[in-house]
């Protein structure tokens, strides 16, 4: 029982529960779907609708962290049981290529650099490992948090990595060498990082609900934003970099201006708290998910909820699109991965021609 609480909760909130938390709890986190995939579709939506396309199963414990090569060949996919799979998107059945016995502890974060060359893995052993994407083998270890490291980055140059841990602290290491840069002093435990697409900007969500953003460069602390009620579980940038999107326990999305700090917009819709963002390569659509065990996507410009993805049948860990493809990858408590299509755009006009024709 501790230990799905501890994939759940992380190992620090666990400490804080009593058995009568415990059984409501696990009231609540068990609740059976059906099984069966199927896509909601809000009334007010974009002609695009999304269909399950392929699920990898493989992993045997939670699955945490998902990260797509640049090209959008390659999937990486991180556990509770602190194991990696890599797996061949090209075929479009996405073969399993081989298993890393990775970490000692959950494999929480996962990232790829801009090359396609190296993966970067965070857990809660406290470590930080390079791994060559193409043999699996172990190109260093990065040590120095002293406690669970909660999410992992790469510099879009690939020249640093950036973690953020449980200790309160957000490293920058050197790639080459192994060595910190420098590190910065959170004062709160770090939930999540992510990096600007010009490299300029760090912005981190912590335990307490704020988001501090940082000047990459010089490590300088900007701005906080506080509007979030809860922690902060995810961050991503959008494509060209002028927007940030937050999703948070408080079970909301929050658009940002990354030049102003300026709250945008607040999505609703997640019925429980929401765990992950991901910007689509276009940066008109944005995915989110969390407990409620739905991925959800929204029209960046109107604030609307287009569709509702169900299939998944625990908690949906995390969300990216993948690369070059109209295509949507999930990772869940399930144990497995799923990938959603998207449909070509000529298809949806030929569809909604079709229609009108028809009328």
């Amino acid at each position: 029982m501790i230990m799905i609480l501890q994939s759940l909760f992380t190992k620090k909130v666990l400490a804080g529960l009593g058995i009568t938390s415990v059984v409501a709890v696990m009231g609540l986190c068990w609740a059976k779907l059906p099984l069966q995939s199927k896509v909601c579709v809000s009334p007010v939506q974009s002609a695009l609708t999304t269909s399950l396309s392929i699920t990898l199963k493989g992993h045997t414990a939670w699955i945490y962290a998902i990260a797509v090569s640049p090209d959008g060949d390659i999937l990486a996919s991180g556990s509770y049981d602190g194991t990696i799979q890599i797996w061949n998107l090209q075929t479009g059945k996405g073969k399993l290529l081989f298993t890393i016995a990775a970490h000692a502890d959950a494999v929480k974060s996962l990232a790829i650099s801009s090359d396609g060359t190296t993966l970067a893995s965070a857990s809660w052993d406290n470590q930080i490992k390079l791994w060559n994407l193409k043999t699996g083998k172990t190109i260093r270890t990065l040590s120095g948090h002293s406690d669970d490291v909660e999410s992992v980055a790469f510099s879009p140059d690939g020249k640093t990595v950036i973690s953020g841990s449980w200790d309160k602290t957000i490293a920058l290491w050197n790639v080459k060498t192994g060595k910190v840069i420098r590190k910065l002093n959170q004062k709160e435990v770090v939930r999540t990082i992510a990096i600007s697409p010009d490299g300029q900007v760090l912005a981190s969500g912590t335990e307490n609900g704020k988001i501090t953003i940082w000047q990459l460069s010089t490590g300088k602390l900007k701005k906080t934003l506080t509007k979030h009620e809860k922690y902060v579980a995810a961050i991503a940038f959008s494509p060209d970099g002028k927007t940030f999107a937050s999703v948070s326990q408080d079970r909301t999305i929050k658009l940002w201006s990354t030049q102003t700090g300026k709250l945008q917009q607040t999505l609703n819709g997640h019925d429980s708290a929401v765990l992950a963002v991901a910007f689509s390569t276009d940066g008109q659509t944005l995915a989110t998910s969390g407990y409620d065990r739905t991925i959800r996507l929204w029209n960046v410009q109107t604030g609307r909820l287009s569709n509702t993805l169900t299939g998944h049948e625990k908690v949906v860990w995390a969300v990216v699109f993948r690369p070059k493809t109209k295509m949507l990858v999930s990772a869940s408590a399930d144990e497995t991965v799923k990938i959603w299509q998207f449909p070509r755009v000529q298809d949806s006009r030929r569809q909604k021609a079709e229609s009108i024709k028809s009328l």
